[in-house]
């Protein structure tokens, strides 16, 4: 059997209270909003990690993960008790914690003498920070070296871990975000997908007067309203602003198309249920399924959540309506989550070998039938019958562009400030025009932070 690290609650969260809570985007990806670790249930084998490191018996391994729930840590510790039974020099201690948590904790101990060896990590700026200061393992030589490797992986998913040139990570699950919406409801309603933000408009007005609950939103934790305005963002601003934006160095989110953005995301309210702000996003999730709102702005993978809640629910998907403006509307919103190596491995070569079988096809296949979640190996659909998955997997595989989740994009405290002031905005505090000026003010602040840093 293998063997587990186990943590409490109370010295997690004690480790963490000393820095301030951070959403990021991926926080809306297995849909819990927990701050609570979790641990492995599985019994531990005889002697410790510690003891293992000691004596040289085992090339010891950390693995830290943001799955605790079932059934995706189930998986997670089969396919590592599946490794280690063919690779008995290799001893794999697994950690996990809920999403927050793990934000908070990985943030702290990545660039201390407890860092896990391997570790879940968003691409873009959640891990480029940790390139940046040379905490993660630059990819490049591995796949270049591998051909067969590099070759087997979908590329448009693994440019999202890449940085000028620098692969840092490789994607364990793809994602994106669509408007899913209750196929009954519109029959009775008379109504078409809308393709346009103003035919969306006029299916919300339509629902609400036949006294339907349009949309159902859940903003309790903050994240989710960074992907309403991060979708807004994509076609109201110019991929060169955007792009310009995201840097630390340089962001200002003085273009006026970001407070468009937040006008239209507010024009959104009135169809959306009482209470945004109140409401977790698994709530928001459990009543589309249940049937009480017609529309939910989803991720591909939440298709496993709802069929559990109601296997029943006839539903369909849609891309996020088209706004005419300077940016892009091709790009596709959302980008893949995976893992990354810590530049202070004693053991890099052995944790590639493990994250090439763990992150490969056959794996994928396995990970595919069994959770429902696809990585970015090609040829992993075999086995796969819902049709749901299937057609969200085609989404990602066919997108043009994807993009990045806006609120993992942002530098830590623009992004707070952007999340804090859409919670206001949402709450009918401030205007969208007061939501700028606080972005920016922080922005600003950010260029000084970086640069302060740099020297």
């Amino acid at each position: 059997m293998k063997k587990f690290t186990k943590r409490s609650i109370a010295a997690l969260l004690a480790g963490i209270m000393a820095i301030s809570l951070s959403a990021c985007s991926a926080a809306s990806n297995d849909g819990s909003n927990k701050d609570a670790s979790n641990t492995s249930k599985q019994e531990t084998k005889s002697g410790s990690a510690q003891a293992s490191q000691t004596t040289g018996d085992k090339k010891v391994i950390k693995f830290f993960h943001r799955f605790p729930d079932e059934p995706f840590n189930g998986f997670i510790e089969s396919k590592i008790t599946e490794y280690e039974e063919a690779h008995p020099d290799i001893d794999i201690v697994v950690e996990s914690a809920q999403n927050d948590a793990y934000k908070e904790k990985i943030k702290v101990v990545v660039g201390g003498k407890d860092a896990p060896d391997i570790f879940f990590s968003w691409c873009g700026e959640f891990s480029e920070r940790f390139l940046r200061e040379d905490l993660i393992m630059n990819l490049t030589p591995y796949l270049e070296k591998d051909k067969e490797w590099k070759d087997s992986l979908i590329e448009s998913q693994l440019v999202n871990y890449t940085k000028d040139g620098v692969t840092y990570g490789i994607p364990f699950r793809l994602d994106c975000k669509l408007f899913f919406y209750n196929t009954k409801i519109f029959e009775e309603n008379g109504l078409k997908v809308p393709t346009k933000w103003n035919e969306f408009i006029e299916v919300c007005d339509k629902l609400k007067a036949a006294g339907v609950t349009p949309i159902s939103y859940g903003n309790q934790d903050k994240w989710p309203s960074a992907h309403y305005i991060g979708s807004l963002n994509q076609m109201l601003v110019s991929d060169e602003v955007r792009e310009k934006d995201f840097d630390p160095s340089q962001g200002e989110f003085t273009d006026p198309g970001y407070e468009e953005a937040l006008k239209l995301y507010q024009q959104l309210l009135p169809y959306c249920n009482d209470a945004v702000n109140g409401t977790a996003a698994d709530m928001a999730r459990t009543n589309f399924a249940m049937g009480k709102a017609a529309m939910y702005y989803a991720e591909i993978i939440e298709i496993p959540y709802i069929t559990d809640l109601n296997a029943g629910l006839d539903y369909g998907m849609f891309k996020f309506p088209v706004v005419e403006g300077p940016g892009n509307p091709d790009i596709l919103t959302g980008v893949p989550e995976g893992f990354v190596v810590s530049s202070k491995t004693k053991y890099p070569d052995e944790c590639i070998a493990f994250l090439k079988w763990f992150l490969g096809p056959e794996v994928g296949k396995a990970q595919a039938q069994t959770i429902g979640w696809f990585n970015a190996s090609k040829n992993v659909t075999d086995g796969v019958n819902d049709k749901k998955l299937l057609d969200g997997y085609k989404v990602i595989t066919e997108a043009k562009i994807m993009g990045p989740w806006f609120d993992s994009a942002l530098y830590s405290t623009t992004c707070d400030e952007y999340l804090t002031a859409a919670s206001d905005l949402t709450n009918g505090d401030i205007t969208p025009a007061e939501a700028m000026a606080r972005i920016q003010k922080v922005a600003k602040e950010a260029q000084s932070l970086v640069s302060g840093k740099a020297k």
